[in-house]
């Protein structure tokens, strides 16, 4: 059996599952981002302006020029282009139903911020470079059928999750969950490395169809790639 890991800043529910922070604060300092969990403060990380750095979350992270305090609700992580860092968070969202008694979350709105103050420096044809790359980013930004839950992996259907190990749910869930079907996998690799367990939060994208009371969620691969195929399915209670 695979060896469970703790994160010492990581949640988790009454039952021993693993959850992540599900309302975070976001403040805007001159040289830096820094996102802090509302129910545990002490928890979090900073990326810087300048450079993209990410460090967690220390006495120093919250000194400086506070210039706006805001509520996000997810990190879907961080991108690199030519001339720095974007990380990407939840600015809004809307329950639309539960699995396994667990509520499920449709993402209705994401927004960049960036982290490449040094484009200033840059020469004229990678700021020109820079300035499409950021189109695309607004594109991502607007990415539909986006689902997720704080408290449960949602990329795998009761029959696989029949078969898991004693003490799995009580891994994070970014462990728990299927890659082939998480949208941002690509996205969470520094959060991983700084081992922000309880940000992580895999997005899947799909459709849903509904039926009376049930909700059948269609996911699809997309992974932020051309290649899209629907290849699974799992049943949650709809909020309606």
């Amino acid at each position: 059996m695979e060896e469970i890991e703790y994160s010492p800043s990581s949640p988790s529910s009454s039952s021993g599952s693993f959850k992540l922070y599900d309302q975070l604060k976001l403040q805007e300092f001159e040289d830096k981002y820094v996102i802090t969990s509302v129910e545990s403060p002490d928890q979090g990380f900073s990326i810087g302006r300048r450079d993209g750095n990410l460090e967690l979350l220390n006495d120093d992270n919250c000194t400086g020029n506070l210039l706006r305090t805001s509520t996000i609700y997810g990190v879907a992580g961080t991108i690199r282009l030519l001339a720095g860092t974007y990380l990407l968070v939840i600015s809004s969202q809307k329950e639309v139903g539960t699995f396994l008694g667990f509520p499920v979350f449709r993402v209705m709105s994401m927004r960049f911020l960036s982290c490449n103050e040094d484009l200033r420096f840059s020469t004229s044809q990678e700021k020109k470079d820079e300035a499409y790359f950021m189109s695309l980013l607004k594109i991502v930004e607007g990415t539909p059928g986006l689902y997720y839950s704080y408290a449960t992996d949602i990329t795998l259907n009761l029959q696989r999750r029949f078969k898991l190990a004693e003490g799995w749910t009580t891994k994070p869930i970014w462990k728990q969950a299927d890659p082939r079907f998480v949208w941002n996998k690509n996205l969470l690799d520094e959060l991983i490395e700084c081992k922000l367990d309880g940000f992580i939060l895999p997005l899947v994208q799909g459709n849903i169809l509904k039926f009376k009371n049930s909700l059948c969620f269609l996911f699809n691969i997309f992974v932020l790639s051309v290649f899209k195929c629907t290849v699974a399915c799992i049943y949650f209670h709809s909020m309606e």
